[in-house]
């Protein structure tokens, strides 16, 4: 009976947390003594039992339009897309969902669009559906592969897939994304299919990125770098990272993340006209404040409750 109890009272605990003071579950799970996994259980058996009720009156948060529309004044954003939350999926689907049907009324025949990786990007591009042809659109990769990672950083099949659902022309990169050392990323890039690569990714019309979560939250680069190189980035305070490339809360660059990839720099990225962030959730929510503070991207789809997150961010 009392472990039932404590069982509840942490339940309890950790909704309060969560709720009521904003906390992010790792936060939360760093405070509580348990793991992230085990708030997030709990966070759902809550709803599950009637512990939590979420009710949202949308006349005073507004409505997903008036959210993005103050999102656009208030960054300077091209484009917001808010997906709202319903209860039948989850938070990366209805992103997937709503950049899936934004893609196909933004992507123009005649342009050079760069892809990088990411679960949320993965799913919107399994969702893509054109009814049309753009045979002279060519879709290539902003970064390596990576062979021992899940399917969503498989970045010549995202390619291929995207590239096929448009119609359109695409280039692959066989190189791996993760360099052993300086000399050797210097030579690869001398290699002509790469060094036309890397050319390419100076000439884009636009970019279609996933934005990762803090250095710390993020399970994707812990059988790629060793222990050292991430308390390194840990270090330097990394919020996130687009295509593998590091920063903090303020955007910049964290040099001891970024070196020997081979893929797009931050810098380049920032010259590219179009660049479309596909990210959400509350874990995410600084990340994604300081890709559009530092100009990474210019456009976002993401959830409702993480644009009013980074709306708070600016009060």
């Amino acid at each position: 009976m009392k472990g039932l109890m404590a069982d509840r009272d942490t339940m309890i605990k950790v909704c309060k947390l969560y709720y009521l003071e904003d906390l992010t579950q790792s936060e939360i799970a760093k405070l509580v003594g348990i793991s992230r996994p085990q708030v997030s259980r709990l966070l759902t058996k809550a709803k599950n039992e009637g512990i939590v009720r979420i009710e949202i009156d949308s006349g005073s948060l507004g409505n997903s339009e008036e959210i993005s529309m103050e999102m656009k004044e208030r960054f300077g954003l091209k484009n917001v897309i808010v997906a709202d939350e319903g209860t039948e999926v989850g938070t990366i689907t209805s992103i997937a969902i709503s950049a899936a049907k934004f893609l196909p009324d933004y992507v123009k025949n005649g342009q050079l669009v760069g892809i990088s990786w990411g679960r949320t990007l993965y799913e919107t591009v399994e969702r893509v559906v054109f009814n049309g042809e753009l045979p002279n659109t060519t879709f290539i990769p902003l970064i390596g592969g990576v062979g021992q990672l899940r399917h969503e950083y498989q970045m010549n099949s995202i390619v291929e897939k995207i590239a096929n659902s448009f119609h359109s022309n695409r280039y692959y990169l066989f190189a791996p994304a993760f360099i052993e050392n300086s000399k050797t990323l210097n030579m690869m890039l001398e290699d002509g299919s790469i060094r036309f690569m890397s050319e390419m990714w100076k000439r884009l019309d636009l970019a279609i990125v996933g934005i990762g979560e803090p250095i710390s939250l993020s399970n994707a680069f812990k059988n790629i770098y060793d222990k050292e190189f991430l308390a390194n980035l840990m270090k330097h305070a990394a919020v996130g990272d687009i295509a593998a490339r590091f920063f903090d809360a303020s955007g910049i660059p964290c040099v001891s993340g970024n070196e020997n990839i081979l893929g797009i720099s931050l810098e380049q990225l920032k010259e590219v006209p179009e660049v479309i962030g596909i990210a959400g959730g509350k874990e995410k929510a600084l990340a994604i404040h300081a890709a559009i503070k530092a100009g990474y991207i210019n456009s976002i789809v993401t959830d409702r409750s993480t644009a009013l997150q980074i709306l708070r961010m600016e009060r």
